[in-house]
């Protein structure tokens, strides 16, 4: 398709669809299919109308990227890839999550997503070594919605990091963090819980060299 020449094509109703999706993926969301009570009607518009979506994109040096496998869809900018930085701790939480992610879809069961509590995830840190006064409510809310703003997790509104509030873990942490790097990712949990406390750094501190890539170009990232 052709933008120039598909776009006035549409419908009204169709136009002004396409305005909120292309607005969501320029924003940096990634868009999934939502549950199967609460479908996003935007996925179903981008995989049906994607070569358009694409051409509108590639105006501003954009692709539209859908993976039907993963099940997501995002803006890429083709001039580069931009990596998302995450503090320490940030590090530490998505990598905790994303083994959490592995083992969760290896278990034969009927669930679609992966879900965990904080509490759960707190004693999964502190059982990897991290001190429990490093994993407040306060140092751990901030963490995951730092998370929750690169569609890495999903957390519901209001939310305050108690041990019974539920996180989601999103599949984009499957494409961020591939399969083939799970090891490499279980050792920088090690790495990150041993490390001397003369030559730790701060949990402020932002970590360099982990290649959580996300291939969006967000306002407030570095590449």
């Amino acid at each position: 398709m052709d933008f120039l020449e598909d776009y006035p094509k549409l419908e009204p109703a169709q136009q002004d669809r396409f305005q909120r999706v292309v607005t969501r993926l320029l924003a940096g969301e990634v868009l999934t299919p939502g549950s199967p009570l609460q479908p996003d009607p935007d996925w179903r518009f981008a995989d049906r109308f994607r070569e358009l979506v694409d051409s509108y994109l590639r105006i501003g040096g954009w692709r539209f990227d859908l993976d039907p496998t993963l099940r997501l869809a995002r803006a890429v900018h083709e001039t580069g890839r931009q990596r998302v930085q995450f503090n320490k701790l940030e590090s530490l939480v998505l990598c905790m999550l994303r083994l959490h992610y592995h083992e969760q879809m290896r278990m034969a069961t009927d669930q679609d997503r992966c879900d965990i509590t904080v509490g759960a995830l707190r004693e999964r840190l502190v059982h990897a070594g991290k001190p429990v006064s490093q994993l407040s409510k306060r140092a751990l809310g901030r963490s995951l919605r730092k998370l929750e703003r690169h569609s890495l997790v999903r957390i519901d509104r209001g939310f305050d990091a108690d041990d019974d509030g539920m996180v989601e873990v999103m599949p984009l942490v499957e494409k961020v963090l591939p399969h083939d790097r799970i090891q490499e990712i279980a050792q920088r949990i090690k790495a990150y819980v041993t490390a001397k406390p003369s030559l730790a750094r701060s949990d402020n501190e932002t970590e360099p060299d982990l290649d959580v890539v996300s291939d969006e170009a967000e306002r407030e990232t570095s590449s």
